[in-house]
């Protein structure tokens, strides 16, 4: 069939008013393979592109999360270059800041310059009246053992049981 405007035969209306099967399965098979050596292509440029971007990160990304950033390029491209390029403008920073950081005194994790000194007199009270809770601690979870085993109850009953016991003393 020819078309108003160009005079030329439109091949796709020949064969959608076409009756014959043959025609039209052999339209369709055309279609078929030109959809997937189109899809062949589309897939091949990607994976040309991710390979571009995973060289360009190749300082930022090692042999263990290769396969994880290729699929993040691939799902979601424009998210995964920008997490890639922080990572490597960090990695940039800290390269220099290591360098600037080796000449100078490092500081200890935790500094026990700025702890408040203990006053004497109360360090020693605290120190004795801790020696006492933990007498007291020690023979009530021994009573407690005790009761357990001699009751069969729980440890924590037996416990309550002690403290009562040992506070009435």
């Amino acid at each position: 069939m020819e078309t108003k405007e160009t005079g030329k035969v439109d091949e796709g209306a020949e064969v959608l008013n076409s009756k014959d099967p043959e025609v039209l399965a052999n339209a369709l098979r055309f279609e078929r393979e030109k959809t997937k050596t189109l899809v062949a292509e589309v897939v091949a440029l990607e994976d040309e592109l991710v390979n571009r971007s995973m060289e360009e990160f190749d300082a930022v990304v090692t042999d263990d999360t290769r396969e994880f950033w290729r699929e993040q390029l691939l799902k979601n491209r424009a998210a995964a270059t920008v997490a890639l390029q922080e990572m490597a403008q960090a990695k940039a920073g800290a390269g220099k800041g290591a360098a600037a950081d080796d000449k100078q005194v490092r500081r200890p994790l935790h500094n026990r310059a700025a702890a408040r000194p203990a006053i004497g007199g109360q360090a020693d009270r605290g120190a004795a009246g801790a020696g006492a809770a933990d007498k007291d601690a020690a023979r009530i979870r021994n009573r407690a053992h005790e009761i357990a085993k001699a009751e069969q109850l729980p440890f924590s009953v037996a416990f309550r049981r002690a403290e009562g016991e040992l506070s009435e003393k």
